[in-house]
């Protein structure tokens, strides 16, 4: 008992000192845990009002009087504004051209392609754009005539559409919408990966299982989230997943955050996702001298022998998984590889002298990496290995004249002849 006694006390930590490595004395403290609490549910409640305030950002929209010009000090046709300057990409929006001189005759060009024009007066004509002409950000050069040579040009511009957004108490900010999907996304990852934080957090603190060097884990999450939400969005704006594209206008406000969302909650599947996109589109095969990317470990061979089990591993580093091995020649009669795990196995039946055996392995990439070696395998005899070992090991050794000999013959007792005489 007094043993017991002394060695708890030597196992409490002097005050200051650093913890035992023990869960009792690994756990965060109160302290720790409110800190940790209230920093991850302020992250929550600001990433939360962001993602509000992005998504009710409102469009801007082009309003405003159509312009009247000045037609008092000139007969001449020309054309003097374009209303309005600018679309918003795919935005069914007519556009009005003002000038001076226009009649029912006049003919509109829009990139040198002719537009039925709605003639309205003098100054004013009215015109359509084609789908096509507002699918992409551009600019697009009008022209105007009566018949003869342009007497008016100029252009206007496609553009990306654009909201104002004025989170707390700062100006309003004017976006185009790629930049509000980017903020989303990084918002949406945020906030995942803040929740997800909490409830792990909430988990292990019921079940007293949180320790004190998670306190970092915990702290990073509400910045891993948004990191790996925002190259989960490239990848999909970027077509690199099946179904998904870059055009502004397909895409999905809704599925872009479920997206950012769930990347930022299960960082790690989306980390190793965006791993094997990486690992498909930029796996080479590279053969060059100390840089192939799969190699077999080169290892002893330890012997066989006949009509005993014998089993023996290789192990390879680098590649893809799974991997597939062969050997060249064929192994000894009696023993095989097996091509998926690379395990040598089985139970000799003749001698084998010692001889080099190419084994290769060969990864699953795209492009197939492989690389070969040569090990040497031996099958001996039965009772060989280790028989003059084991008999040295067993034979009683005796000192005879100063030299230690061991015995290979005994005689029994019964046959000695009777002794006499000795010592009393």
């Amino acid at each position: 008992m007094e043993i017991a006694l002394l060695k708890s006390d030597a196992e409490k930590p002097e005050r200051g000192a650093a913890a035992p490595n023990n869960s009792d004395e690994l756990k965060m403290t109160q302290t720790s845990v409110i800190i940790l609490a209230l920093y991850l549910s302020g992250f929550a409640l600001l990433s939360f009002y962001m993602v509000y305030a992005l998504w009710s950002a409102q469009l801007v929209a082009t309003t405003g009087p159509v312009p009247s010009p000045d037609c008092s000090k000139t007969t001449a046709p020309a054309l003097t504004h374009i209303y309005p300057l600018r679309i918003p990409v795919g935005a069914s929006q007519d556009v009005w051209l003002v000038g001076c001189g226009f009649t029912d005759k006049t003919q509109v060009k829009f990139n040198g392609a002719p537009h039925q024009a709605l003639f309205l007066d003098a100054s004013h004509v009215r015109v359509g754009l084609t789908a096509a002409e507002v699918a992409s950000a551009g600019p697009i050069l009008a022209a105007l005539s009566n018949g003869g040579p342009d007497f008016g040009t100029g252009s206007l511009s496609i553009v990306l559409a654009t909201v104002v957004w004025q989170p707390f108490w700062f100006a309003p900010s004017v976006l185009n919408q790629e930049v509000q999907l980017l903020l989303l996304v990084f918002f949406v990852g945020a906030l995942g990966s803040t929740v997800y934080a909490l409830k792990s957090m909430s988990n292990y603190r019921g079940d007293r299982k949180l320790d004190e060097s998670w306190f970092m884990y915990y702290g990073i999450q509400p910045f891993e989230g948004p990191g790996i939400a925002f190259l989960v969005y490239l990848v999909i704006r970027g077509g690199f997943l099946a179904g998904t594209g870059g055009d502004i206008k397909s895409a999905n406000l809704f599925g872009i955050c479920a997206f950012a969302g769930l990347a930022g909650t299960f960082s790690d599947i989306a980390y190793r996702k965006l791993r094997e996109v990486f690992e498909s589109l930029f796996r080479p095969q590279d053969n060059r001298t100390g840089k192939t990317g799969l190699t077999v470990d080169a290892k002893t061979l330890k012997p066989a022998t006949v009509g005993q089990a014998y089993e023996e591993t290789l192990q390879a580093t680098g590649g893809i998984t799974p991997l597939k091995w062969s050997v060249s020649p064929a192994l000894p009669t009696g023993l095989s590889l097996d091509a998926t795990t690379g395990v040598i196995r089985g139970t000799p039946t003749a001698v084998s002298k010692n001889a080099a055996y190419q084994f290769t392995a060969t990864d699953s990439s795209p492009s197939p990496l492989s690389t070969t070696i040569p090990l040497a395998l031996e099958v001996q005899a039965a009772g060989v290995a280790g028989g003059a070992a084991a008999a040295g090991a067993t034979a009683p050794a005796h000192d005879a004249d100063g030299c230690d000999v061991a015995i290979t013959d005994s005689t029994p007792d019964e046959e000695l002849p009777a002794t006499e005489g000795g010592v009393a």
